[in-house]
């Protein structure tokens, strides 16, 4: 009986040890940028869904979700042009899972899968951490290329856009 109750008391343990923190979506952002030759352009979403699990107060899975229609540049009609190229009523969303995560003290490599518009894509990302009051801090950048996700780039003066999209993120889990 002895035996049993350690362990008990033991899985107890190891189970107290795994937390899931959710995005707080009131700061927390995702933007991107693009260009083409006449101007460039960056959108924000402010509306975003994700959670971390953390294992002995390491990450060990992320998990993130975007809507398209959520970005907003400050331009009703380039947000609505993006929505309809974006193909946004078909395929509403924008979400990574994690695959694999190295969390070196405030350096956080991310290797995981993309899905967005509606192709799926490996990514490999370096973030920044940060952990304050209870809170981790998640913030980096990287590229995609729209030829990549079949993006049907749409072209002013007989110029497309720029295939590569900078996207930035700035993530805050409590």
């Amino acid at each position: 009986m002895k035996k049993l109750v350690f362990i008990f008391v033991l899985s107890l343990n190891i189970l107290s040890s795994q937390e899931i923190l959710r995005i707080d979506n009131s700061i927390s952002s995702i933007s991107y940028s693009g260009t083409h030759f006449l101007h460039n352009w960056d959108a924000t979403n402010e509306n975003i869904s994700g959670l971390i699990e953390l294992n002995d107060n390491q990450i060990s899975k992320i998990g993130v979700i975007a809507k398209v229609k959520d970005f907003k540049s400050g331009n009703s009609s380039l947000d609505s042009n993006s929505f309809r190229v974006l193909d946004a009523l078909r395929i509403p969303n924008i979400v990574f899972r994690s695959l694999e995560i190295i969390d070196s003290l405030n350096v956080v490599n991310v290797s995981g899968t993309i899905s967005f518009h509606g192709i799926e894509k490996d990514l490999n990302v370096l973030l920044d951490k940060s952990a304050e009051n209870d809170n981790i801090t998640l913030t980096g950048k990287f590229t995609i290329n729209l030829s990549d996700f079949n993006v049907e780039r749409p072209s002013l003066l007989l110029q497309k856009i720029n295939n590569e999209i900078e996207v930035q993120i700035n993530l805050i889990f409590n």
